[in-house]
């Protein structure tokens, strides 16, 4: 046997251990076994019949790679999960426990402090030929609550991330404890004790909530990367972790992934990695952002216990709510900082008001008249009894509602009652139980997401869901990516007509999408929805994190817009969107509760407390 010829069949020996493995299943130990197992019999009862056997393998081997990367142990793991499907359990949420007044735990306290804790001096940075920071200052004392305000795009999250070491400023200083961080790695400057949250959370969504807790904590540990030792020796890791988890009143659901968690859920679990790192000082970027009322009120406590310990510099447009619980704020427009102040001093200031606050929350109605909302009863959508879970999780239950022809359907309810998830499904983007899903006649329950898009129906995610590295008119033209444009739907949404509603985005159309404001970034992931002649468009809490200004315009868009395309909306600002909407749905678990015209619920308040407990 010569040289050359070893090779040959080692080649082929190492291409058959491949396939058999790749058939069997990578991704248990068994499937290699089942793999070889398979490849004999296969090559012992095909080449009695055929000398080409080896090709015909080859062509199952392409067909397990595309259609079934799990192998044949993973095709026998779906089908056991079919016979015999796992108990249904109720949404997440709903089952954790909550102990009202805790503490900040012991091992997250640092050594009491005085003075200043945080120092930012001068600090700016530019991107390109954009000014998104110039000389801003602030400062935040220890057991403070300092608020940063301002409108979108006054550059408080560009300070957040200055600060935090995500972006190195141009020039300025920032100080820690008296101690220059400016210019630092991220996680240098989290060692040194300063954290932050995110304003769109980044969990790890396979993982568990226990598990995305206790790497934050473990992460604070010299041997955290120890090869030797297995995760379960670490008792004060895991002890930290519990209590921690007890605290921000996720007990009762560690187990449960992150990914199969509400927004709000997800909120919590972010604040808690953050504060796994042992800060000394507390960033929060929007926590309270699409939160329901009740949990924003436990949020809301949850700060001020950890401010009592932990100084925190707060970013957030509820405005009311972080004046109320703040000791010190600071405002900023167009990249600098406009006035520093007391609450008291910043609600009485008539540049803040200008252009933040205003004079008063302006009056916002929609304009459809008593005959126009009379004749708008063809129905467009008919959702029936529709059942979808998460995994295990229960989280639609039944669920039935309609919307017809040119109004806008708000759907109602706490954090974790499925409303998210009801137009994820309706997008395709969660596949339903059972139960039938009728658009314009045509029952698309269990189509692909593609296919629903291209029928007409839009979807913007919460967290708008852009790709930040490509410009305003690559965003855009996503949207029309394999979607019908010539107008056989009806409806047809040129640039020039998106123009009409969004004038701003004429001038943006080659900026990248990251260098928006958070208003601009809604108004192009709204156009980009739209660019596929949409007749159905489904908003997932669309005013989220804006300023009131942003909220305002937005508003009269969506008013306009319902003259080409009915809504279906998911919003926390209650005021705001029953001003917007025709009628509402409720949910409580996944189930509708209530269903009927908005204006009473707008008007009265008695109403409105009864039925949505609010």
């Amino acid at each position: 046997m010569t040289f050359p010829s070893i090779r040959i069949e080692g080649t082929i020996l190492s291409g058959e251990l491949l396939a058999m493995v790749v058939i069997g299943g990578m991704h248990n130990i068994l499937g290699p076994a089942v793999g070889a197992l398979f490849f004999i019999a296969f090559r012992e009862l095909f080449s009695i019949w055929s000398s080409n056997w080896l090709l015909w393998f080859g062509l199952i081997f392409v067909g397990f790679v595309l259609y079934s990367p799990r192998g044949l142990v993973g095709i026998w793991a779906q089908l056991m999960r079919r016979w015999h499907p796992s108990p249904e359990e109720a949404a997440a949420m709903s089952k954790r426990k909550i102990y009202e007044g805790l503490p900040l735990p012991t091992f997250l306290r640092p050594p009491a402090t005085h003075g200043t804790a945080l120092e930012v001096d001068g600090v700016a940075i530019h991107f390109g030929g954009i000014r998104a920071v110039s000389e801003a200052s602030l400062t935040v004392g220890a057991g403070e609550i300092h608020a940063l305000i301002g409108p979108n795009g006054a550059g408080k999250t560009t300070v957040f991330n200055l600060v935090s070491g995500l972006y190195a400023p141009d020039r300025g200083t920032v100080r820690l404890h008296g101690r220059n961080i400016q210019g630092l790695p991220s996680h240098q400057i989290c060692h040194q004790g300063l954290a932050r949250s995110f304003q769109i959370t980044s969990l790890f969504r396979g993982l568990s909530i226990y598990e995305n807790l206790r790497l934050s904590v473990q992460a604070q540990r010299p041997a955290r990367c120890n090869i030797w030792r297995d995760i379960d020796s670490y008792g004060q890791v895991h002890a930290e972790t519990a209590e921690l988890i007890k605290f921000l009143g996720l007990e009762g659901i560690e187990t449960i992934a992150a990914g199969e968690l509400s927004y709000g859920g997800q909120r919590l679990v972010d604040l808690g990695i953050a504060l796994g790192s042992r800060p000394q000082v507390l960033l929060l970027d929007e926590p309270l952002a699409g939160l329901a009322a009740a949990e924003r009120e436990r949020v809301s406590k949850l700060v001020k216990n950890v401010a009592a310990n932990i100084p925190v510099l707060i970013v957030e447009h509820d405005i009311d709510r972080v004046l109320g619980f703040s000791q010190r704020v600071t405002v900023m427009n167009q990249g600098e900082v406009l006035m520093s102040g007391t609450p008291g001093e910043v609600r009485t200031d008539r540049r803040v008001q200008e252009i933040y606050t205003g004079t008063g929350t302006p009056e916002v109605a929609h304009s459809r008249s008593i005959e126009e909302t009379d004749a708008g009863t063809t129905p467009v959508l008919r959702f029936e009894k529709v059942n979808a879970f998460y995994g295990k999780s229960h989280i639609l239950n039944d669920a039935t509602l309609d919307v017809r022809e040119g109004e806008v359907v708000a759907l109602l309810g706490r954090n974790g009652a499925g409303k998210s998830t009801l137009l994820k499904t309706l997008a395709g983007l969660v596949p339903p139980a059972s139960g039938t899903i009728e658009y314009e006649g045509r029952n698309i329950a269990g189509m692909s997401a593609p296919d629903i898009a291209r029928l007409g129906i839009g979807y913007v995610p919460q967290g708008r869901g852009l790709f930040a590295g490509m410009t305003v008119a690559e965003n855009l033209a996503l949207g029309r990516l394999a979607r019908k444009t010539d107008g056989s739907s009806g409806v047809v949404w040129s640039e020039e007509k998106i123009f009409e509603y969004f004038p701003r985005l004429k001038e943006r159309m080659h900026v990248a999408a990251g260098y928006l404001s958070g208003g601009e970034q809604q108004m192009v992931a709204v156009a980009r929805a739209l660019s596929g002649n949409v007749k159905l468009l489904l908003l997932d809490e669309p005013f989220e994190g804006l300023a009131p200004a942003v909220i305002i315009e937005l508003f009269r868009v969506f008013d306009q817009l319902r003259r080409h395309a009915s809504i279906v909306i998911v919003e926390h600002n209650l005021d705001l969107v029953l001003a917007l909407a025709d009628r509402v749905f409720a949910l409580e678990r996944g189930a509708v509760f209530h269903s009927g015209p908005a204006e009473r619920l707008l008007t009265d308040l008695d109403y409105r407390k009864r039925i949505l407990w609010l």
